[in-house]
């Protein structure tokens, strides 16, 4: 009787490891870019397209258009917004089914199309925001995104780790690191703050151009704020 009571807390010990291992696969995959293996925290692949628009109007009335279109390609959400600094300059985070959805759906030609149609200035920028790392990010806070190329990875992430001290002086919420378009040499943070004064004071001050310097940062950095209208 006790071999049988034996044998059958084995099993149900054993099976609790299967579930506990299916449930989640993600903590035990590790994902190598360019030397670089991470455990991967996001489960769904997340995007952001901005560019300019010559009517923020038009543009959103193509946009929800299109949504039939965007939801079969694998969108799973949406925000849409404008730049802080440029209402003429709109933005799309999206989170989707997978990589592949993405990568498909952004060379769709009619995607283009419906740009053109939407009144897009220029050609847009299109990022892929391959999470690293980060905090939870906080509803209704200032976010912004600021992103360049760097020497080496390893170098530029042990100066952002050594100034996270700095970053909560200047009143950082929240933060999240990772790599753009799968190149472990552009590197993406986004920063949460109350008010925008807090993320200018933070941006402006000779401190982050000091650290940014010394981490390797190679060319000019691009700061994004946004402004989001809606979500969905």
């Amino acid at each position: 009787m006790r071999k049988q009571v034996n044998q059958y807390t084995l099993l149900v010990l054993i099976l609790s490891l299967v579930i506990i291992g299916w449930k989640n696969p993600e903590k035990e995959i590790e994902k190598q870019n360019n030397g670089i293996v991470v455990k991967p925290l996001q489960t769904k692949t997340k995007s952001l397209v901005y560019h300019e628009v010559k009517d923020y109007g038009i543009w959103k009335k193509a946009f929800d258009d299109f949504f039939a279109k965007r939801e079969k390609s694998g969108e799973l959400s949406y925000e849409v917004g404008v730049l802080e600094d440029d209402p003429n300059t709109v933005y799309v985070f999206n989170t989707w089914k997978s990589e592949n959805h993405y990568k498909e759906f952004k060379k769709d030609k009619e995607l283009e199309e419906k740009m053109q149609e939407a009144g897009v200035i220029g050609p847009p920028k299109f990022l892929l925001l391959n999470k690293i790392e980060g905090t939870n990010l906080i509803d209704k806070k200032i976010t912004g995104i600021i992103y360049h190329e760097v020497e080496d990875y390893d170098k530029w992430k042990h100066v952002f780790d050594d100034f996270e001290r700095t970053r909560k002086e200047f009143k950082e919420l929240s933060y999240e690191v990772g790599t753009i378009n799968g190149d472990s040499k552009w590197i993406y943070v986004m920063n949460q703050w109350d008010n925008l004064q807090d993320y200018q004071t933070f941006v402006n001050d000779n401190k982050l151009k000091e650290a940014m310097t010394h981490a390797g940062v190679i060319g000019k950095p691009v700061f994004l704020v946004f402004k989001p209208k809606e979500k969905g």
